[in-house]
This record gives C-alpha cells, sequence and structure tokens, in this order.
C-alpha cells in the first residue's frame, strides 16, 4: 500500500499525517507527502510532533511535482486547495477528500495558537487510522 497525503504547502497538516503513518502503517506500506507548494515545515509543527514523540528534523518539504503520483494507491487531500488542483490520478488509485483547518493560520494568544497545533495533529492522526482501518488487509 502506498499513500500520500498532500496539502496546500507541506509544512504542516501534511507532514503531520506523514509522521503518523511512518509510526502506525504497518511495515510495508509505504507513504510520503506533498504541497501543491513547499514552504519549510514550521517550527510549531515540528515542536506539537515532538511532544509525542515523532521527530520531524529529517522531513522536507516537496512539491506535488516531485512525486510521481502514478505510484500511489491512495492520495489524501487534506486542505480544500488540494483537493481542488490535485492533478488526475491513474485508474484504480482512490482519492479521499479530509481537508481541515491549516494550524499555520491559527491566531490568539501562545496558549490558543498551540491548541490550534494540537488540534491539527490529532486530527492528521485521526485520518491516518482512518486509512489503516480501512484497509485491514492491505
Amino acid at each position: 500500500m502506498n499513500v500520500l497525503f498532500v496539502c496546500t504547502a507541506n509544512s504542516c497538516r501534511s507532514q503531520m499525517a506523514e509522521a503518523w503513518a511512518r509510526d502506525l502503517f504497518p511495515e510495508k506500506w509505504r507513504v510520503s507527502s506533498a504541497g501543491l507548494l513547499t514552504y519549510p515545515i514550521s517550527r510549531r509543527t515540528m515542536s506539537v510532533m515532538d511532544e509525542v514523540g515523532l521527530d520531524l528534523s529529517h522531513h522536507h518539504s516537496k512539491s506535488i511535482e516531485e512525486v510521481d503520483l502514478e505510484q500511489f494507491d491512495v492520495v489524501v487531500t487534506l486542505s480544500k486547495e488540494a483537493e481542488k488542483y490535485l492533478p488526475e490520478l491513474r485508474t484504480g488509485a482512490e482519492h479521499r477528500r479530509r481537508a481541515f483547518r491549516d494550524p499555520m493560520g491559527a491566531s490568539g494568544t501562545s496558549e490558543e495558537v498551540r491548541r490550534a497545533f494540537r488540534d491539527g495533529r490529532q486530527k492528521a492522526l485521526d485520518i491516518v487510522q482512518e486509512v489503516i482501518a480501512d484497509f485491514p488487509d492491505a
């Protein structure tokens, strides 16, 4: 099973999902992430993932143009923009639309922003667990 998580900039949501998937997917599954464009992975993203023992220091932001969409069985879009601009997938590949609020747009106090990133981390985990549950024999 080859799974790709795609969001707008590959700096937060898709990086969180990729980290969770690398930790939780069965050993034979492959995972990657990409964005419609790229920005460096945010420090807040790295920090909240570090809170749960997932190190993103070796991750890097990738553009959708850098990945071979033909190799993926499931592509999960995590933003409305990614849903709209995702290139056509090969026959048989599944596109799952799971857009959720981008923590990068959070505002407020430091604690409110941190809470938004933690909420995003949980949402990414929920999506990864859903993919695992839907393909128990893969």
